[in-house]
């Protein structure tokens, strides 16, 4: 699930871009104005940032000097005026990640968000790489050794939200929260169900799910096989006497 904070006061735009992001697993929070976000970011982490720069600001630099102080470790997307295209220079340089004119192709914002997004969470591109499992979080596609996996929907959906947090505990109701906005038709034991047919699809020396009691599901960081190898025999050297080494 990506969380995406909207500063806008324009109702077109943020229906515009509510729409555009209705085929992203997204939640959407809008506030009025930047000046209301500060206390927000405070709250709650958001994936992604979208403000709409007017005109103003770009004159007097108070936007300017705001923008500087979003968070440095969070994507921000500046949507200006068309007829104001020349604030992207300094929008740019004050610490704004992409500048998009209001005028922007839906498709072309989607492809945008999806590449900042997925920087902000450590991948290079949309397709993750455990190991000999590929996936892919555009098409939902799974390979293990380039051959395809058939999965559900919604086992697809689970897969996606194990990689896109590997090496972090992931509870189910945060499972939940993703597949389900709404919270109505998806409970627990929906989510214990997913995992069961995954690992029944996947092997878990491709896909080492683990319960986590009374926490919920944790997906290792994969280390690579040789690595891991290395470094055992590199311990065992170490823990063995000098003597026993010389031998």
């Amino acid at each position: 699930m990506i969380e995406i904070a909207l500063a806008t006061s324009c109702e077109t735009l943020a229906q515009k871009i509510s729409a555009a992001l209705s085929s992203f697993q997204a939640v959407l929070s809008r506030y009025q104005s930047l000046s209301a976000l500060p206390s927000a970011l405070e709250l709650k982490r958001f994936d992604l940032i979208v403000i709409h720069h007017p005109k103003e600001g770009c004159e007097d630099g108070t936007h300017i000097s705001f923008e500087r102080n979003l968070p440095s470790a969070t994507p921000v997307i500046a949507i200006t005026s068309d007829k104001h295209l020349e604030c992207s220079v300094q929008l740019l340089n004050s610490g704004i990640d992409r500048c998009l004119p209001a005028s922007f192709d839906k498709s072309h914002f989607c492809a945008v968000v999806r590449a900042l997004t997925r920087r902000s969470h450590g991948l290079i591109s949309s397709v993750s790489q455990y190991g000999a499992l590929s996936f892919s979080h555009e098409t939902k596609q799974t390979w293990i050794h380039d051959k395809q996996i058939a999965l559900t929907k919604r086992e697809a959906q689970v897969l996606d939200i194990l990689l896109r947090r590997v090496g972090q505990i992931i509870s189910k109701v945060d499972i939940i929260k993703v597949l389900d906005f709404n919270n109505t038709d998806i409970n627990t034991s929906a989510v214990e169900v997913y995992i069961h047919r995954l690992r029944k699809k996947i092997k878990s020396e491709y896909l080492p799910i683990r319960n986590i009691k009374r926490c919920g599901y944790f997906l290792r960081r994969f280390d690579p096989p040789n690595e891991s190898a290395a470094y055992s025999n590199a311990l065992s050297c170490i823990s063995r006497p000098l003597s026993a080494q010389m031998r």
